[in-house]
């Protein structure tokens, strides 16, 4: 495990890369790759560093069609509702 978090630590953030768009990337990754726990914490941690539960949704849905099939996203988009569930992340209310 040294070995990985020396790896990752060489590798993030990239050059000229904040860290905010790195973590929106990989949790876009993660969703196309159906892994949902690691989906779920890079998602949070978009989420911490003050990227929009909605910002992540129209992530997920514009990648429909071409990343995503409609099941795919739409599993990403529960588990993003239940990883702002899990943590009480307020989002803003629906207009």
């Amino acid at each position: 495990m040294s070995h990985y978090r020396k790896m990752r630590g060489q590798l993030f953030p990239p050059v000229d890369v904040d860290e905010t768009t790195c973590e929106i990337m990989l949790a876009m990754q993660l969703a196309v790759l159906g892994r949902e726990i690691p989906f779920k914490v890079h998602a949070l941690r978009a989420l911490s560093r003050g990227v929009t539960k909605a910002q992540l949704e129209g992530l997920l849905l514009c990648g429909m069609g071409v990343s995503l099939v409609a099941f795919e996203a739409a599993q990403a988009l529960i588990w993003l509702d239940e990883a702002c569930a899990e943590t009480d992340t307020p989002q803003p209310a629906q207009t």
